[in-house]
């Protein structure tokens, strides 16, 4: 039994009817595994976004997938397993609660959406690596204790450049207390969700490639990789988003040899303080080595 197998089981022996879930966005698994998942779950697994309004986004949106009426350590363990055997690193959140598992995802659903500081109504996901620790730090808002409420433990993704690390939070425990009042953002909050969008595109941009050869290369992997090469760049003095863009492209392609290649220091120094655009330098640079 992993570490985190043995967590997620010491917090079930707690109470009898606690029961664990786990969020799957289904857009992020391949096309077999998700076919896999489906069939393995298909009395046990429910939308969240059940709504007729996402009706276009609800295959391959966030699906909370449960063992069903099998409570006992083992077979919710059994279901711990089965599910990362096919799923891998995908699941985005694991969850121990009381309330049912259908009402669970349809509480959850409620928390689809959010009004925006503009006034605006946008999708929400709140159940990603980023969104959740931005969210749970925010009980202040309106819908987020609520949305909390009926959760015992939630543990999320959070970057970690070398294996998956799972951060534990805990809820309210009150199963009792069902249903999401509109949830509304402040610009702080929305802020800190949107975050610099330049992350999230190399960490799609650079999937197989951030992580090679290792067993884990799961999302939060690969931002924390991003994050790394984003902020060398900046310390080079690179001050463009297309030159951080550029930076990470290049060394990820090209490995941490391209640091000692002499054409590429060069390129560097041509680069800082925007005096020229960094692919524009090293193409120049290397043709003068050529």
């Amino acid at each position: 039994m992993s570490p985190f197998a043995e967590e997620l089981m010491n917090q079930l022996r707690k109470a009898p009817n606690l029961r664990l879930t786990a969020i799957v966005e289904m857009a992020r698994v391949p096309l077999p595994a998700r076919q896999r998942l489906i069939e393995r779950f298909a009395q046990t697994a429910y939308p969240i976004l059940y709504q007729q309004c996402f009706a276009n986004l609800r295959d391959i949106g966030p699906w909370l997938f449960s063992s069903g009426e099998h409570l006992s350590l083992d077979s919710q363990y059994d279901f711990h397993c089965t599910l990362v055997e096919i799923a891998g690193d995908v699941p985005c959140a694991w969850l121990i609660s009381a309330l049912e598992p259908s009402r669970l995802a349809n509480h959850l659903g409620q928390a689809a959406t959010a009004r925006g500081p503009d006034g605006a109504s946008y999708l929400l996901r709140f159940y990603s690596e980023q969104a959740f620790p931005v969210l749970q730090a925010r009980h202040d808002l309106p819908g987020i204790a609520e949305l909390l409420a009926p959760i015992h433990s939630w543990w999320a993704l959070e970057p970690h450049d070398e294996r998956n690390a799972w951060r534990h939070y805990g809820g309210h425990n009150r199963p009792d207390h069902y249903g999401i009042p509109p949830i509304r953002l402040d610009q702080d909050c929305w802020e800190a969700l949107t975050g610099n969008p330049l992350r999230f595109q190399l960490c799609d941009l650079l999937q197989q490639e951030l992580v090679p050869g290792k067993t884990e290369n799961g999302h939060a992997i690969r931002l924390a990789r991003v994050h790394q090469l984003l902020v060398e760049a900046r310390e080079c003095g690179l001050h463009r988003p297309a030159d951080q863009k550029d930076y990470a492209i290049f060394l990820t392609r090209h490995g941490p040899d391209l640091r000692k290649n002499a054409a590429w220091q060069a390129a560097l120094t041509d680069a800082r303080d925007d005096a020229k655009p960094l692919a524009q330098a090293l193409k120049q640079r290397l043709f003068q080595h050529s």
